[in-house]
């Protein structure tokens, strides 16, 4: 019997503002998890690893407008905070359709320094 390989994607979700309706899902998986962790860390709380627990997190108006060119540039998608609310959550699966953009490893633990480890 062959194992099959589980495949691990990172999407962006766009929701209509005010609704539940999921307007679409673009794929960001060519963008590092180092990269997600360094976004995403003022929302990051007692996750070992980033996406810990089916976690995702949120693109709001301060982020983007910080990070702005990098978004821009890396997802093809034209923001508009005024008709959606976005999110970012990793999703896996074991079918080779996720190539060619998707991560072989989960994300790693992060480090930390050894003030931060209670004693």
């Amino acid at each position: 019997m062959v194992k099959k390989k589980y495949y691990y994607q990172i999407h962006l979700e766009v929701v209509l503002n005010g609704s539940d309706f999921v307007f679409g899902f673009i794929n960001i998986s060519h963008i590092s998890y180092k990269k997600f962790e360094e976004l995403f860390f003022d929302q990051i709380t007692h996750e070992r690893f980033l996406f810990d627990d089916a976690i995702s997190y949120f693109i709001e108006p301060n982020l983007y407008n910080k990070h702005k060119e990098f978004f821009d540039n890396e997802i093809p998608f034209t923001f508009n905070f005024d008709l959606f609310e976005y999110s970012v959550a990793l999703t896996g699966d074991d079918f080779d359709k996720l190539k060619p953009n998707y991560y072989e490893e989960l994300p790693p633990m992060f480090e930390q320094d050894d003030s931060e480890v209670e004693k």
